[in-house]
């Protein structure tokens, strides 16, 4: 504890601005204490923190209360024209207004009593989307996310709580990214799963969350139509009110795997919290987390594309000449033989690259050694090169078809320090792939092989399947295409030398796809 105003030393050792939320709005807010971590051990650097979140929280409460006093105005006119309001419709004026004061307080205490039925509900296992069997009032959405949330989420901390689990999920990532080098999207998916956890079940100490809440949790998920945020007919509801009308409605909610995802991340901090606060925390969450098999196998998420299939991508009008380099989905004269739109398939089909592998590249990554031209694939301190992982950072020889086609006169008219491929924006830190995926869908579409499962991913699996087709090495296989080794191959040795790794992409042949109209690049070539 402390006795500066609402300072608050936590069992945990850092320090809190800890405050009761005001009587007018307790019961409609969620919970009956705002906490709040000023992200410190240090008892002056808390005090100089302290303020501005003062003010940021006296805020919100003003904020809310606002809100609060428009959604009960906005009742109360609905209740006055409501066919069976007990008030003459002729009569309903300034002379009622305690009547109505009253049948607001009735309305409000009805949604609680619905609310607590439906909590009820959840904890005996039952649907809690069962709701056509209760007469829920209309409510704006304001109201209503905090009524729905007080059954969930009300509860009074006790000092030997642990802090929220927005505060523990934000330290626990901060934490777990320094360490396994998570990148800027990794970052941003994993709190953006645990921000859906919270819209759910509330903003509670870790201690506090219940198999209830994961029940909850697992049911409006698995109720929650895909990307649902962004659609019209959902605007202004909570994740737990678009479940209960999208199952009304008969719509598909989110696959067996993206319900892994979310319910995994707060699984990373549950076990993440066990050994940083409390070695008694159960972790409830593991155990209900769905089970890969019920996913299916990973290798049915994406096909790889047919020999057929691959004739008609390179049949594009990229690949022979576009109208314009604005156009360049459109048959004319111009040549792209210098655009990051004409290599980078020609990368990954011949390559094995991943889509931003390819687009990051610049003119150092294209080395010799010992007599081979090869693509080093690495990341930079700056940040401008990324990778997926430990594995992702090899060498790739070049494939004799690239040679051929003049990829090595290509990269030898750039300067040193160039981007390979300048034509291809690469997006935000945690979208770097944004302008790259929508430029290559479209050449799918145009090329008519795009599908469900068929997708620019799909060259790494049409390249991994011509790899076995053409008896390359497993491990090689592997190496080439940074996946992590199996077994005492992790372990041991450095693994393949460019010597046998370019073996290995020397005999990956393609059967039945002929490039032969494919331009090789001149470096006297203008464009047209």
């Amino acid at each position: 504890m402390s006795n500066q105003y609402r300072l608050y030393l936590h069992a945990n050792g850092y320090f809190y601005h800890r405050v009761k939320v005001p009587a007018d709005i307790r019961s409609l807010y969620g919970k009956e204490i705002q906490q709040t971590s000023l992200r410190t051990r240090d008892y002056r650097d808390a005090v100089r923190r302290l303020p501005a979140v003062i003010v940021e929280v006296d805020r919100v409460f003003s904020a809310f209360r606002a809100e609060l006093a428009h959604a009960i105005g906005t009742q109360r006119r609905s209740l006055l024209s409501y066919p069976g309001s007990p008030v003459p419709a002729d009569t309903r004026h300034r002379d009622h207004a305690v009547p109505c004061l009253d049948m607001a307080d009735d309305f409000l205490e009805s949604i609680r009593r619905v609310v607590r039925t439906e909590i009820s509900s959840v904890r005996a296992g039952h649907d809690v989307f069962q709701t056509e069997q209760l007469s829920i009032p209309d409510i704006s959405y304001v109201s209503k996310r905090r009524v729905l949330l007080e059954g969930v989420t009300a509860h009074k901390p006790e000092p030997g709580d642990l802090p929220l689990l927005s505060e523990i999920a934000s330290e626990c990532f901060r934490d777990i990214g320094r360490q396994k080098n998570w990148s800027a999207k990794t970052k941003a998916s994993r709190n953006s799963q645990i921000g859906q956890v919270i819209e759910i079940c509330g903003d509670k100490p870790l201690n506090r969350y219940t198999q209830s809440d994961v029940r909850l949790l697992k049911m409006v998920l698995f109720a929650l139509p895909p990307q649902s945020h962004g659609k019209q007919q959902f605007q202004g509801l909570s994740k737990i009110e678009i479940a209960e009308v999208a199952k009304q409605l008969g719509l598909t909610g989110l696959s067996a795997e993206s319900v892994r995802q979310i319910m995994t991340a707060m699984n990373i901090v549950f076990g993440w919290a066990r050994a940083g606060y409390d070695l008694t925390l159960k972790n409830i969450i593991q155990p209900m987390i769905p089970p890969p098999s019920s996913t299916g196998s990973k290798r049915g998420k994406r096909h790889g594309f047919s020999a057929t299939e691959l004739q008609k991508l390179f049949a594009a009008p990229v690949f022979s000449g576009v109208e314009s380099e604005a156009a360049w989905l459109k048959p004319g004269s111009v040549m792209m033989q210098r655009s990051g739109r004409f290599w980078v398939p020609l990368l990954a089909v011949y390559a094995g690259a991943r889509l931003m592998e390819a687009v990051q590249l610049t003119r150092e990554d294209i080395r010799f050694e010992n007599e081979i031209w090869f693509i080093d694939i690495t990341d930079d301190e700056s940040g401008d090169k990324r990778l997926k992982n430990e594995f992702s950072k090899r060498k790739i020889p070049l494939h004799s078809v690239l040679v051929e086609l003049g990829f090595i006169d290509f990269v030898s008219t750039l300067l040193t320090g160039e981007r390979l491929f300048p034509d291809i924006e690469i997006g935000p830190p945690a979208q770097r792939h944004r302008h790259a995926s929508k430029m290559f869908n479209k050449l799918l579409q145009i090329a008519g092989i795009k599908g469900p499962k068929k997708v620019w991913h799909s060259l790494r699996h049409s390249f991994e399947q011509a790899c076995r087709d053409s008896g390359v090495d497993s491990a090689i296989m592997d190496q080439l295409q940074g996946h992590s080794q199996v077994g005492s191959r992790e372990t041991y040795g450095d693994g393949y030398g460019l010597t046998a790794l370019n073996r290995g992409i020397q005999s990956v042949q393609y059967g039945g796809l002929d490039l032969s109209h494919i331009r090789p690049f001149r470096s006297d070539c203008t464009g047209r």
